[in-house]
């Protein structure tokens, strides 16, 4: 094998998008056809239908005519269409074993294959029944479980600069959805995953609602509003006090004394008390999350969170690649909001662990309730893995600019 991504032989210098088309270039210039199958196996599968089939419920794919044969035409993720198309949509086909039976084609003697068309690593199989009984036994042992937490990157996509840079601010949910970290498009989850999650998690159904809430986001206003407060107003005092000063009652104080003046002193004995006690909950939460995430290594040993702003930014750039996938917004707004929320991230923190701390934090305060059950857990693993895998891009990519260290 050449370098990542690279394809061999009849295809030196081309860039397979990921290692599944690798192994096909590979088996197709060999023209071991098992082997291009069973790399077929462990790849994700798709097919493109009309939008507006898909919003109206289960379609059947669409077929073609080949060789005077019927034929349903396959793509890997690697190969969807860099620009999706406004009416045309990528829906997560079975795997490769399963196929027929699922979509319940006329004849798997009859109907045949046609994988990733116009490119490279085309392939057509005309379904002979030899070969359908060559699928099932490449498949019966097949795990259909979806992955979770692995670190994808599309080695023809954007891998450095500016853009890189702020899609790599996202990576935490790329990681642990298994999606490409580093593109805009049809590479998240697929048409109906993305629409359902805009519009079962977030409320969105068009792209006024979309740019709303990628508007929250990117103000840092989706996540309540006192952890953030109470932050900066450590980090004020960290700059002026040696670090054996800075206590939790200083800071406490502190932040309870720039409420009282915010409000100029007309507040009640009961409003202060209850002020005093929220300020107490959150500054203890965030010291008891610290104190665990130095257990964990997501932060030095005397290290502490710099803002929680992460958490939002980072959703920002899931919501608008989501919302490109669904269809809500053109690539040129998808872009645009990646890279303001690489701006922001830049402007808040100086690292790739700085800003993975935050987004830890942001999310745990959230909703994990100091409970370090699976909100916190779910997130830790793509931590460990944007941090140790060395094509991780918090490993690869500059925090200032996004070039290459």
């Amino acid at each position: 094998m050449g370098t990542r991504g690279e394809a061999q032989g009849e295809y030196t210098g081309w860039t397979a998008p990921t290692e599944v088309e690798q192994a096909l270039a590979a088996a197709r210039e060999r023209e071991d056809w098992d082997a291009y199958l069973a790399a077929l196996t462990r790849a994700e599968l798709f097919c493109y239908v009309f939008k507006d089939q898909m919003d109206g419920g289960p379609v059947q794919p669409r077929l073609y005519t080949r060789d005077g044969r019927w034929c349903l035409t396959v793509r890997t993720r690697g190969l969807l269409l860099r620009e999706p198309r406004k009416h045309l949509v990528a829906a997560r086909l079975p795997h490769l074993g399963r196929l027929w039976k699922r979509w319940k084609l006329s004849d798997a003697d009859y109907v045949g294959l046609v994988v990733n068309p116009g490119t490279p690593v085309e392939a057509y199989f005309p379904g002979r029944r030899a070969l359908a009984r060559r699928w099932h036994r490449l498949t019966r042992k097949l795990d259909p479980r979806p992955e979770e937490n692995v670190l994808r990157t599309r080695w023809n996509g954007t891998l450095t600069g500016p853009f890189a840079h702020g899609l790599a601010c996202g990576a935490h949910l790329a990681v642990g959805n298994a999606v490409f970290w580093n593109d805009v498009g049809d590479v998240c989850l697929s048409y109906a995953d993305d629409e359902e999650i805009l519009r079962e998690l977030w409320g969105v159904t068009d792209h006024a609602g979309w740019r709303e809430q990628l508007g929250h986001l990117l103000a840092g206003s989706n996540s309540p509003g006192e952890p953030e407060f109470v932050l900066g107003v450590r980090a004020e005092l960290a700059t002026r006090l040696p670090g054996a000063q800075l206590t939790a009652e200083r800071w406490r104080e502190a932040a309870f004394d720039r409420l009282v003046e915010a409000h100029e002193g007309a507040m009640t004995e009961a409003a202060g008390r209850a002020l005093r006690a929220t300020i107490t909950a959150v500054t203890g939460k965030i010291l008891r999350y610290e104190a665990r995430f130095r257990a964990d290594g997501l932060l030095p040993p005397s290290g502490r969170v710099r803002s929680a702003l992460a958490y939002d930014y980072g959703r920002a750039v899931n919501v608008a690649r989501w919302g490109r996938g669904a269809r809500l917004a053109t690539t040129m707004q998808a872009e645009e909001a990646v890279l303001r929320a690489g701006e922001l991230c830049r402007e808040t923190y100086d690292s790739w662990a700085e800003l993975s701390a935050g987004y830890v934090l942001g999310r745990a305060l959230r909703f994990d309730e100091e409970a370090f059950g699976e909100w916190y857990q779910s997130v830790l693993i793509p931590h460990r893995i944007l941090t140790g895998d060395p094509d991780s891009p918090w490993r690869t990519l500059s925090f200032a600019d996004g070039a290459p260290r």
